[in-house]
């Protein structure tokens, strides 16, 4: 085998107990239309976005708007629900 499946099998994931969830979305699916969302989200253009996320252009809001796209859409392909708020590493202190 190539390590490549066909369409029908790349919605199913193995879970730890070895069953399929076939309820998935596939990562392509889910990453296609990402500059396209943040545009939208944003009012600019998906061309625009592009840049920012290449780094040939400079905007905090298109790169915040990136970040919460982008998390939120591993979130989705882990099949966890969407978090409001990026975790924060906080360390105890002594």
């Amino acid at each position: 085998m190539n390590g490549f499946s066909n369409g029908n099998a790349s919605t199913k994931a193995r879970n730890g107990n070895g069953s399929t969830n076939t309820n998935l979305p596939s990562l392509p699916s889910l990453c296609r239309g990402i500059y396209n969302r943040v545009a939208q989200k944003l009012g600019c253009d998906p061309s625009y976005v592009s840049r920012v996320a290449r780094g040939e252009r400079n905007s905090p809001e298109v790169s915040e708007a990136l970040r919460a796209e982008v998390q939120q859409t591993w979130a989705l392909a882990n099949g966890n629900a969407v978090r409001a708020a990026p975790r924060t590493n906080k360390r105890k202190t002594r």
